[in-house]
C-alpha cells in the first residue's frame, strides 16, 4: 500500500508531527508500505524527529495557509506521480483542497484538534464560527475523517457522515517506573496562550508556600516565554519553577519526576499524558475539552479538576504530594491503563481502516 501524508511542515515540536513520525517510521519499518510525507513550507529545514531514511519527504513550497490554489496544483502535481492509495491531510488548510486533487487516491484526514477549535481559541465570532463551517464542508467530502476522542467524534457526526475516532499511540515504551520519590512536578508543551502555562505557574504559588522543597519544571518554548519568565519572577518563584527550555528526553525527565500537570484551555488527546501515565507518573489536568477526560480516570490514574479553576489544581497537586500512597497507587494504575495506547494496536486500527476504503 502507498500512503501520503500532507502537513505544512515538521519542524515544531508539537504532538502531531512527533506522531506523524512515529507513525510513518512504523510503517515501513513493520509493515512494508511505502510512505510519503508532503510538506507545504518546510523550507529546507531538517525534520525535527528522526525520520527512517525509507519515509519518501518531499516539500511543495508553496504555504497552504495563505493561498489554496498554488499549494493545491502544487500538491495534485506531486500526488499525480506517486500516485498513492491513500492520501490523508493531519487536519490543517490542505483538508479544503484534496476533493480537487485528481491522482485517484482515497481522501482521507486526521484532525489532531477539539471540534470547535477556532472558537475555543479566539472566541465564538462569526468568523471562527466561518472557519469552523468550512473544515465541517471539507471534512464532509473526504472518504473518511478521523478524530482522537470518541466526544469529538459525537460532535463531528452531526455535520460529518463518515467520521470515526482512533486515539494517538504513545511515542515510546517504557519498561521501567518513576519511583515517584523525586520532589519535583513537570509539565510540558509549547510556551503559547493555548497551554495556559500561567495558571500553573499561580497554582504553584500556593504549592510552593505550602511544599517549599518541591520544585516545577517546564519544558518548551515559544512566544509567551517572556511573559511567563516575568510572572515567575513577579510571584517570587525562582529557583522554585524553572523554564527548562526544550528537551528531547521525555521519557528521562518523566522517569525522575513525581507528578505531571496539564493546565490548557484546550486539547486534542494530550500526548504529554499518555507519556507521563506509561512512566507511572500520576497526572493532574484541567478538564479541559476535549482529551484529558478520555485519558485520565479521575482519582484513580490522576485528578481532572475544573478549567481555569487555579485553586483545584493548586489543591490535587499539593494532595498528591503529601499522600504518598495515593501518589504510589496512581501511578501504578496509570502504568497499566497506558498498555492500551500501544502503537501496534493503533496502528491495526488504522490498517483496517484503509482496507475498508479501497474496498468499498
Amino acid at each position: 500500500m502507498k500512503i501520503a501524508y500532507c502537513i505544512h511542515s515538521l519542524v515544531l515540536r508539537g504532538g502531531m508531527e512527533r506522531v506523524l513520525t512515529i507513525k510513518a517510521n512504523y510503517l515501513v519499518q513493520k509493515t512494508g508500505h511505502e510512505v510519503w510525507i508532503i510538506t507545504a513550507h518546510q523550507k529546507g529545514r531538517a525534520p525535527v524527529f528522526p525520520l527512517d531514511p525509507r519515509v519518501h519527504f518531499e516539500d511543495i513550497g508553496r504555504s497552504e495557509r495563505f493561498l489554496l490554489w498554488p499549494y493545491r496544483r502544487g500538491l495534485d502535481r506531486i500526488l499525480c506521480r506517486v500516485r498513492p492509495d491513500i492520501t490523508i491531510s493531519m487536519g490543517g488548510r490542505d483538508m479544503l483542497c484534496l476533493h480537487a486533487c485528481t491522482d485517484g487516491s482515497r481522501k482521507m484526514a486526521e484532525f489532531h484538534f477539539p471540534h470547535g477549535k477556532y472558537i475555543l481559541k479566539h472566541g465564538d465570532n462569526p468568523l471562527s464560527r466561518l472557519r469552523t463551517r468550512n473544515m465541517e464542508r471539507a471534512a464532509a467530502g473526504l472518504d473518511a475523517f478521523v478524530v482522537l476522542t470518541e466526544a469529538d467524534r459525537n460532535e463531528w457526526e452531526k455535520t460529518v457522515p463518515r467520521v470515526t475516532n482512533i486515539c494517538n499511540p504513545l511515542t515510546f515504551t517504557c519498561v521501567e517506573s518513576a519511583s515517584l520519590e523525586a520532589k519535583r512536578a513537570v509539565a510540558i508543551g509549547r510556551l503559547d496562550s493555548n497551554k495556559n502555562f500561567a495558571d500553573l505557574i499561580s497554582a504553584w504559588k500556593t504549592v510552593s508556600a505550602k511544599h517549599p522543597d518541591w520544585t516545577l519544571d517546564i519544558f518548551g518554548s515559544g512566544k509567551e516565554e517572556s511573559r511567563l519568565r516575568a510572572q515567575v519572577e513577579r510571584l517570587g518563584l525562582s529557583g522554585k519553577v524553572r523554564l527548562a527550555g526544550r528537551t528531547s528526553s521525555v521519557k528521562e525527565e518523566l522517569l525522575g519526576s513525581s507528578l505531571m500537570a496539564l493546565s490548557s484551555l484546550f486539547e486534542g488527546l494530550p500526548m504529554v499524558l499518555l507519556e507521563a501515565m506509561a512512566c507511572g507518573v500520576p497526572v493532574v489536568s484541567y478538564d479541559c475539552p476535549k482529551g484529558p477526560r478520555e485519558i485520565v480516570e479521575d482519582g484513580k490514574t490522576g485528578f481532572l479538576v475544573p478549567l481555569r479553576d487555579v485553586d483545584a489544581l493548586s489543591g490535587m497537586i499539593c494532595r498528591l504530594i503529601e499522600d504518598k500512597p495515593l501518589r504510589l497507587g496512581m501511578g501504578a494504575c496509570a502504568k497499566k491503563a497506558s498498555e492500551k495506547y500501544r502503537i501496534e494496536d493503533t496502528m491495526q486500527k488504522w490498517e483496517e481502516l484503509w482496507t475498508r476504503l479501497l474496498h468499498t
